[in-house]
């Protein structure tokens, strides 16, 4: 077994399975960016369009379109993890386990053609995954930089107008709304003491499905610094997520104590997510 050291090792149907391999591996990843390129150039105008054109302020006509374009492109990466699993990764174990070990002058040079095969096909994959989050990036910009910091304020200001100019429908007292509400709530008469209902205005409504985006606008040169930071500086995040839901709850003080839990759980993740 020991002479098996000293022999001239040729394989030369490894070497070219190795080739073909790669060769088909590329070829591959080369027609899913294809498709996906195919995909944004027609779908990006069409999203521009429905975005302009809805006049749902949640704007669901291009969220529900926007998903399922986003579905298509990461179903593109799934299948391309599924064929690198199967045809480049297994491959690779098998074709490791019959070459001679690295010691010998024979094993050096197979294993590095097969290291050789190793990165070119992972830095390949690594293009191509970057191209799937470019894509998806550029399918997220059709939905519009929404001026929320302006939005938010326009509603203060138009609360303030109106918070004394209601009354009470039991008996015509007037009534002040002693808070900004963004959901339907019971106000109590300060003279019959029946409860009045206050409804607030779409707009205002919209505040509360906003109020985590605007917190994230403030907060974005934090989640930058993190980001950035190399290493990733763990308390770098940390100190991003409280601030980012000290602004979340400073503009919806009522949702406070949900989002305190919600904090929470995501700092637990983040730690967890590190240290794997």
């Amino acid at each position: 077994m020991f002479g098996l050291f000293g022999k001239k090792y040729s394989n030369p149907a490894l070497l070219e399975e190795l080739r073909t391999r790669q060769d088909r591996w590329f070829v591959f990843l080369d027609k899913l960016e294809t498709r996906m390129d195919e995909l944004t150039t027609a779908a990006v105008p069409e999203l521009h369009t429905v975005y302009q054109q809805d006049d749902d302020p949640y704007k669901r006509s291009h969220g529900q379109m926007l998903m399922g374009l986003i579905g298509q492109v990461n179903h593109m990466r799934e299948k391309a993890n599924e064929v690198r699993e199967d045809n480049i990764v297994s491959f690779l174990y098998g074709a490791e386990a019959t070459v001679p070990v690295i010691t010998s002058e024979a094993g050096r040079d197979y294993h590095n053609r097969i290291l050789a095969f190793r990165m070119a096909c992972i830095n390949r994959y690594y293009i191509f995954d970057e191209k799937v989050n470019e894509a998806i990036v550029l399918l997220k910009g059709t939905e519009g930089q929404q001026d929320l910091e302006g939005a938010y304020r326009e509603q203060l200001a138009a609360f303030e107008r109106i918070r004394d100019k209601f009354s009470c429908k039991q008996c015509g007292g007037n009534i002040t709304i002693p808070k900004m509400f963004f959901i339907d709530t019971y106000v109590t008469c300060s003279f019959c003491h029946s409860q009045n209902t206050f409804k607030p205005s779409t707009a205002a409504r919209m505040v509360m499905h906003n109020a985590r985006a605007l917190a994230e606008q403030r907060t974005a040169q934090l989640l930058r610094a993190y980001e950035e930071s190399n290493p990733q500086d763990r308390s770098l995040y940390a100190i991003y997520l409280r601030a980012m839901f000290n602004e979340w709850n400073s503009i919806v003080p009522d949702m406070a104590v949900e989002n305190e839990k919600f904090y929470q759980r995501l700092l637990e993740e983040h730690t967890i997510n590190h240290f794997k």
